[in-house]
């Protein structure tokens, strides 16, 4: 892509109720950010994707994430941006807090909030190699999980983080990586309480790859900051954070840190401001990439979303360089192509295949933007339609009946790549969606 448009939402609290009430005071908020998001990206390009860093239910509930998930269709729409483009993280009122206060659960988080901050991590290495222990740890992120997995951003004892590639005409590539902070929230969150875990923010240095992380609780929450600090502003290029319900911007080092504010506040809050921010990355030169950041608030009086303009040239945008960041050598003639397939694969294959996966099955996969599309379309599908496709490509087994949506989608994906048959499970999806596709990127024959 020519650049990115990136809209960074946090702290978007739905409720059962959004949406589905004539009292709905936020409903007229929405229907401003939509309109508001829309004009800018008209203006500077249509919405690569859709970043939300936690606190997407206000308390962890299923219909609160499908009143969520209707809401960014609809954000999806009018942005034109795809509407399998959306990466969400948790943050605390993703959590369930009657499954967090059980005793179980309870107890690991009191063993993990009494440590050290050296021994933060062995402790969690201990806990999600133990599959009951990880399982008591993760129950109160359930709904989430569920929510998330369509956009291929579930949280899981082998991989409590999620990583996308999106890469710049130019070949370089920004790499999102999605961190939990919530792996230890429960009613008694306070400050240094909030557990991340250094291994979730050891981002690797990779020629041509500049990292933009997402994660709920900014470093003052958390109990384990010192060493995630050293990584996030040595390593990142932009972290985004929610929680804080207010807009921020700091520059530190290298790494540019934006708070997104809260797209839906308590009105009870002295300062009730709803706000937002839209980042595009463009190539400048040879050594530089630009980043124009584009933070919108809503004004009081006249009821819509405005610019917060620069202070130190009025602009309705703050603009921001990434020295050292050269373009990418183009490709060395002796590569083959089938090291150019695989390398693209180790940088943009997703999670939905594991890394278990033969490389027989890797080569049946499609680019990732049609994997992550078939992800979406069929986890938003219900579970009958669900279990029916699968039944219809003759890949179950007796055990899989009792598999969620997202094992189940996992293991009939990598079953439907080695039997060839991907391009019928695309669609066995899509006739099943009011909207289906006018075209199978897994048929051979297009």
């Amino acid at each position: 892509m020519e650049k990115l448009v990136l809209v960074h939402l946090s702290d978007i609290h739905f409720t059962k109720w959004s949406g589905t009430t004539a009292h709905d005071l936020d409903a007229d908020v929405r229907n401003e950010l939509l309109r508001d998001a829309s004009k800018v990206t008209k203006e500077i390009g249509a919405a690569t994707g859709i970043l939300v860093t936690g606190d997407i239910a206000f308390s962890g509930q299923q219909a609160e994430y499908e009143r969520a998930a209707y809401w960014l269709l609809e954000l999806c729409q009018a942005l034109g941006c795809p509407e399998e483009n959306v990466w969400v993280v948790p943050g605390n009122h993703d959590v369930d807090r009657k499954v967090a206060g059980s005793k179980v659960t309870r107890s690991l988080h009191e063993g993990i909030r009494s440590k050290g901050e050296i021994s933060i991590d062995s402790e969690l290495r201990e806990i999600f190699s133990d599959p009951q222990s990880a399982s008591a740890l993760l129950a109160p992120l359930a709904e989430y999980n569920k929510f998330a997995a369509r956009f291929q951003c579930s949280i899981s004892a082998e991989k409590p983080f999620w990583e996308r590639d999106l890469a710049l005409d130019c070949g370089t590539v920004i790499r999102l990586r999605g961190l939990c902070s919530t792996l230890v929230s429960n009613a008694h969150d306070e400050k240094g309480n909030i557990v991340l875990g250094a291994a979730q923010a050891s981002v690797p240095r990779i020629d041509g790859v500049e990292y933009l992380t997402l994660c709920h609780h900014p470093p003052d929450w958390l109990r384990d900051q010192d060493g995630i600090l050293n990584h996030l502003e040595s390593k990142v290029r932009i972290q985004l954070f929610g929680h804080k319900h207010s807009q921020r911007v700091q520059m530190i080092n290298r790494t540019l840190r934006l708070t997104a504010g809260a797209m839906h506040p308590e009105r009870n809050e002295r300062d009730w401001i709803p706000t937002y921010n839209i980042i595009e990355i463009t190539r400048r030169d040879d050594e530089r990439i630009g980043v124009r950041l584009f933070q919108r608030r809503w004004h009081q009086i006249e009821c819509r979303f405005v610019a917060e303009n620069a202070s130190n040239s009025g602009k309705d945008h703050h603009d921001y360089v990434w020295q050292d960041c050269p373009r990418p050598a183009p490709r060395q003639a002796g590569q083959t192509p089938e090291a150019r397939k695989m390398t693209r694969a180790e940088v943009a294959v997703s999670d939905v295949v594991a890394a278990k996966t033969t490389a027989k099955e890797r080569e049946a996969m499609p680019t990732p933007n049609y994997q992550r599309r078939l992800t979406y379309r069929f986890l938003t599908l219900p579970f009958r339609h669900q279990f029916a496709i699968a039944e219809s490509l003759n890949v179950l087994t007796d055990e899989d009946g009792a598999l969620s949506s997202e094992i189940l989608f996992r293991e009939v994906f990598k079953r439907a790549a080695s039997a060839g048959l991907l391009a019928k499970l695309w669609n066995e999806t899509e006739k099943r969606h009011p909207d289906p596709a006018d075209f199978n990127p897994f048929d051979g024959s297009n």
